[in-house]
């Protein structure tokens, strides 16, 4: 896997006009760590799909949480909520920030999944934004480590205890695509795999061509055992120079309007509804989306809730712009690996 600096850089955009960019300014130390999360505790799960959670968010008539009746599971990594630069790990036991992540990410990203999987949404010491400013330090790659540790325990302890055999998505956004990608490459992108991946959402960070070897992106929207990555930026615009990507040109980007990597225009027409800030309703006609180079160019979104887009970077609206889409591709991805399975 690249490093995390290479990977990471991208994301500093997105919160640079709010005041988080200063750099973590405490040594890491093994000893002042969190305590470990226990992953038979359901209090270490943001989301579990035999308890009243944020994904079991539904955001209109019509639209049903099928997390009881499920043939497939997923395995969501949530994206950071956590800004501290005194702290280079959060605790589990924070309240504000667990509040902050479910009320967040989970609520509107996560319950995406939970019309066609059962949902399984572990908390981790993750690190804070502020960490991303401070890749010139050796403390933040044992950071990252001890973050994706706690993924990597997690689902160890959803293979052994809650997977039976079931058919699996992994999906994540930003620093959870960081870790997701780790679970990849660790168990899926080997010729033999635990159970059966149905596909991969691996959103708000940049996935490369070379960062599997078994995995291919997805060239359509019923492939099996692949992944789709997206970054959603406003037409025109780019990262500022110092912050693009390494390597441009070996990015992937799948369209989420087209779930191909065809760069054609895709129009707003084929958006069939993106989920506003309060994640009460759904819009249809969002934006169109069209892969441009290394990123996913989209129209000046016409939705409520604009604390979404508050710079040209969507970052933020990565999942809410193409909702809808989603929760419908995963559909079709279940329903091909039941046909091909039963």
């Amino acid at each position: 896997m690249r490093s995390y600096y290479t990977i990471l850089l991208i994301t500093i955009l997105t919160f640079q006009a709010c005041g988080y960019t200063k750099p973590v300014k405490v040594d890491f130390s093994p000893a002042t760590t969190p305590a470990a999360p226990d992953y038979s505790s359901a209090d270490n799960w943001c989301a579990l799909p035999e308890i009243q959670d944020s994904a079991d968010h539904v955001p209109a008539i019509g639209i049903d949480n099928n997390q009881i009746l499920a043939v497939a599971d997923v395995f969501f990594v949530h994206p950071t909520s956590f800004f501290s630069r005194k702290e280079w790990n959060g605790a589990l036991d924070d309240e504000k920030l667990n509040r902050h992540t479910d009320e967040g990410s989970i609520y509107h990203q996560a319950s995406v999944f939970n019309g066609s999987c059962r949902v399984y949404a572990p908390r981790y010491r993750q690190v804070p934004f502020q960490a991303f400013f401070s890749l010139d330090n050796p403390d933040a790659d044992a950071a990252f480590a001890l973050a994706y540790e706690d993924v990597r325990n997690a689902f160890l302890y959803y293979m052994e205890h809650y997977n039976n055999g079931r058919p699996v998505i992994i999906a994540a956004h930003s620093q959870g695509t960081i870790h997701a990608i780790g679970l990849l490459q660790e168990f899926f992108d080997q010729p033999e795999t635990p159970v059966d991946l149905i596909a991969a959402y691996l959103t708000g960070m940049p996935v490369y061509d070379t960062t599997f070897q078994l995995i291919p992106p997805c060239a359509s929207g019923e492939q099996l055992d692949c992944y789709v990555s997206w970054r959603s930026w406003l037409r025109g615009h780019y990262p500022k120079k110092e912050f693009l990507v390494a390597d441009r040109e070996q990015v992937v980007v799948v369209n989420p309007l087209s779930w191909t990597l065809d760069t054609a225009l895709v129009d707003a027409s084929h958006n069939y509804g993106g989920l506003g800030r309060t994640g009460k309703k759904i819009y249809p006609r969002v934006c169109n989306a069209q892969i441009h180079e290394d990123l996913l160019w989209v129209s000046k979104p016409d939705i409520p809730g604009k604390a979404l887009l508050l710079s040209k970077n969507y970052h933020r609206a990565d999942y809410n712009l193409y909702w809808l889409n989603i929760r419908l591709n995963v559909a079709v991805r279940v329903n091909k690996w039941q046909e091909a399975n039963h």
